[in-house]
């Protein structure tokens, strides 16, 4: 399913949510309780997609591609093919969620007022669960869902909405690698009083949330070492200058050997000097089913591909190539071709810098060994 150009993925592990909602209202209410449980989890995730849509369509607004959204049993996630480029974007992408939960807590709260009243509103709200389910049931519990869905997602840890706004604010006054140390740490914190809370009041849910928390903030910590280490090299000296490039009139059969025998997962294809193309390996699989083993890689290669100067770094390679859903990007110095940056570059890069990183930490423990 396609909305506003993103295609809309929901997880097979997706059923286990709507068979435990079927189930909890199962056991208490019977095969009403079972429709029930079903009709109202689906809704409930129909938020949480509009949630997702909140996000991807003013991240969209600022020129940032979304691949996806997928519904998971714990929520929903959507993929951008780049990071917002300034706080403002950041903050507003992040908060774009939430407020859609707003908004829909208030039209629930609205009409549930109009049509219950106060009393019959809040009595409807009191009684979720303890009676048989009722249309007066489904809209409190969309309402109360909604309430807390943008309330929870407001907490202040990474990678969560709050956290994400949170370094947004920092990164006015700090920049975004430091704010971004500042909100991990911060979210490790929460996520430690929110496990030490689960595990003594037995709230399971709520432990894995705190789990969830705690090594997403590490992973987005770990990203942003990774952004500042591909920002201090050049994209020029990153291209491997023996890398192997083929003609247009390779056959597929050789291409593939070549691939294989290289490593490479993608060929800059050139005549008499000139780039004429790019193929990469899911290509050149793809060519071998279509065209056979005899067809030519002129078939298979693109001859539109992203491109960035020499002088550019590493992390704005990587972006592009994010932009560009691309697993590689064409390298020039002015109208000169160089070579291509593809994700085997960045990986050999960032393995080599925390290499030297560790290398460094060991030799400053031999000096301080040695001096005392």
């Amino acid at each position: 399913m396609r909305v506003a150009g993103i295609d809309i993925k929901v997880h097979v592990t997706f059923a286990l949510i709507l068979a435990f909602g079927a189930m909890q209202w199962g056991a208490a209410f019977g095969l009403r309780g079972v429709a029930f449980g079903l009709f109202s989890t689906t809704l409930l995730f129909s938020c949480v997609l509009l949630h997702e849509l909140g996000h991807s369509l003013v991240a969209k607004g600022y020129g940032i591609p979304v691949r996806e959204i997928t519904l998971w049993p714990f929520g929903g996630v959507a993929q951008l093919g780049a990071k917002p480029k300034t706080p403002k974007e950041e903050l507003l992408i992040s908060l774009a969620g939430p407020m859609v939960n707003v908004v829909l807590a208030v039209l629930f709260l609205g009409g549930g007022l109009l049509w219950l009243g106060s009393d019959g509103l809040r009595y409807a709200l009191m009684d979720i669960g303890k009676s048989t389910p009722t249309l007066r049931t489904l809209v409190a519990l969309l309402l109360g869902s909604n309430v807390i869905l943008a309330l929870f997602n407001l907490i202040p840890a990474l990678p969560m909405d709050g956290g994400r706004v949170l370094r947004a604010l920092l990164s006015f006054k700090l920049g975004h690698s430091r704010a971004t140390g500042i909100a991990a740490t911060v979210a490790r914190v929460l996520a430690v009083g929110m496990f030490a809370f689960a595990v003594a009041f037995g709230h399971l849910m709520l432990g894995i949330i705190a789990a969830v928390v705690f090594f997403g903030a590490g992973r987005e910590a770990a990203d942003q070492k990774a952004v500042d280490s591909l920002q201090t090299v050049r994209a020029g000296v990153a291209v491997n200058p023996h890398a192997l490039v083929l003609g247009p009139a390779t056959l597929i059969q050789d291409a593939l050997k070549a691939m294989v025998q290289s490593g490479q997962s993608a060929f800059a294809v050139m005549h008499y000097g000139r780039l004429l193309g790019v193929v990469a390996r899911d290509a050149l699989l793809s060519a071998a089913g279509l065209q056979g083993p005899g067809g030519y890689v002129a078939g298979a290669m693109q001859r539109q591909y992203p491109m960035i100067d020499a002088q550019a770094s590493l992390e704005d390679a990587r972006q592009k190539m994010n932009e560009s859903i691309s697993p590689y990007i064409v390298v020039s110095d002015g109208e000169r071709y160089l070579g291509l940056v593809t994700e085997l570059e960045l990986t050999r890069h960032l393995v080599g810098t925390a290499q030297q990183q560790q290398a460094s930490m060991a030799s400053g423990f031999g000096w301080l060994k040695f001096f005392r």
